[in-house]
């Protein structure tokens, strides 16, 4: 059984779901998945573009980095980590580098690996590269 905690972000223009759909969606899939939740961390009523100026998602981050009580990070969809691509695949990056995982009923660790693996390669290309999908390095 892994050690888990959730977190959740609802935002103010309505589009994520409730905080109480979410806390559903997480609790079933723990359960579903043989995670024991320990903790959890809120953000409510906040946008989505800066992942850093959350407190819920920092105290989040310093368990990730000094505490480490728990390995994997649940939410109800990867929209409540950010709007941007690019934050969350620096999120899942940051994972990664400590030995944590974020989880979701609809991706699994690898999916948020494997798409955060992609999009740096993608980064790492020449614009002229992405735009004719070329030289992948």
């Amino acid at each position: 059984m892994a050690l888990a905690a959730s977190y959740i972000r609802t935002d103010p223009d309505g589009s994520l779901p409730t905080r109480e759909a979410q806390t559903a969606a997480i609790s079933a899939y723990a359960a579903a998945s043989g995670h024991e939740l320990i903790a959890s961390y809120e953000d409510l009523e906040a946008p989505g573009l800066l992942l850093y100026y959350r407190p819920g998602l920092k105290a989040a981050i310093n368990n990730i980095k000094e505490l480490e009580e728990w390995e994997v990070l649940l939410v109800a969809e990867p929209a409540c980590v950010s709007d941007t691509e690019s934050a969350l695949h620096e999120f899942v990056h940051k994972l990664s580098l400590y030995g944590n995982r974020l989880e979701s009923p609809a991706h699994s660790w690898e999916d948020f690996l494997t798409g955060m693996k992609s999009y740096r390669r993608a980064m790492g290309r020449t614009p002229q590269e992405r735009e004719t999908g070329e030289g992948v390095r």
